[in-house]
């Protein structure tokens, strides 16, 4: 009997140990399998992980290009509404596109309203071209011309003037020295100026000077010359022009040659203060008849007289002289 209650013994520990054995091999088979389960979970969120950088660097650059498009647009309030930011994924290795297209500008760039100004300092007149003549030469010209075109009368083609009873200048000097003074100023104010002598020593009459302001195609032809009497007290500016009914003329060259004689004589005592006499108005004037346009011989003073002779030969007397003979040619045009 007690035999068998140690056999029976040894047999419930061996079953034991057995379970325990089954038991042991069950848990470390449950172990392994949790480990294996363990490490696979772990490089599933590494690969996860990974994935989401990449999608995510893929988008910001697609978000860069987006911005980069709608920023070239004026309108602010266009940026924020045409960038849409797109949602990552880990199913997909390609990124979102935007759900947003972007936004044009609602409204076009305001024209102009006004037209740009044009330069207010355009010449109101095309550019006046005179000749100026300063009278006599030299040398005279005793040959004799016709006074006008197809005239009969004949006078001699020029003479060499008269002479200053004080200052000993002759009239041919004082003339041109006055006379380029006048073309310097009519320069300065824009006029184109043709001379018909820059020298005393010349040889032209005074049919050949009027053809030299024909040919220069000159709006007006102002001659410039010095007065003389014998009666040394007289002075004074006066000009001399045509006729009412100057047969040698036009109509347009009488009436602009008498307002020229005036304006010229006027602006001439204006400056220096002279003593203005009545002009005088002659059909036997050579100069004038062959003239084409308007045309006026100033008689700039006396030589004669003393005191006359000295301020047109000073050059305080011809300088005035010439600014108011430019002003007189200035209201010539100014109305005319």
């Amino acid at each position: 009997m007690k035999k068998y209650r140690k056999k029976q013994q040894r047999l419930a520990i061996g079953l034991l140990v057995s379970a325990l054995v089954l038991v042991m091999s069950l848990i470390g088979i449950f172990a392994v399998k949790m480990v294996e389960k363990s490490q696979k979970n772990g490089s599933g969120k590494s690969t996860e992980s990974t994935s989401s950088r990449t999608v995510s660097t893929d988008s910001g650059q697609k978000d860069s290009s987006v911005v980069s498009k709608v920023t070239s647009a004026s309108s602010s309030e266009a940026v924020s509404s045409a960038v849409s930011i797109p949602t990552t994924s880990t199913t997909s290795s390609a990124p979102a596109e935007p759900t947003t297209a972007p936004v044009e500008p609602t409204t076009a760039p305001a024209e102009p309203t006004t037209a740009p100004a044009e330069p207010t300092n355009t010449p109101a007149v095309a550019t006046k071209i005179v000749c100026i003549d300063p009278g006599h030469e030299l040398t005279q010209i005793t040959d004799l011309e016709p006074i006008a075109p197809g005239s009969s009368e004949m006078k001699q083609g020029v003479t060499s003037g008269t002479e200053g009873a004080t200052s000993g200048k002759t009239e041919y000097q004082v003339n041109l020295e006055v006379s380029q003074l006048l073309r310097d100023i009519l320069k300065e104010r824009g006029y184109e100026v043709v001379m018909t002598r820059e020298t005393n020593d010349v040889t032209l009459s005074n049919v050949q000077r009027a053809q030299l302001a024909t040919a220069a195609n000159a709006d007006i032809f102002v001659r410039i010359h010095c007065n003389g009497l014998e009666n040394t007290e007289i002075n004074g500016v006066l000009c001399y022009g045509p006729t009412e009914g100057n047969p040698y003329l036009t109509r347009e060259a009488i009436d602009g040659s008498r307002r020229l004689c005036q304006l010229l004589k006027d602006n001439q005592c204006a400056v220096t203060g002279q003593k203005a006499l009545d002009n005088l108005y002659e059909d036997n004037m050579t100069g004038i008849n062959w003239a084409t346009m308007p045309v006026a011989i100033v008689e700039m003073g006396f030589m004669t007289n003393p005191q006359e002779d000295l301020y047109m030969a000073s050059p305080e007397g011809q300088q005035a002289i010439a600014t108011g003979l430019a002003n007189g040619i200035d209201a010539y045009f100014a109305v005319g």
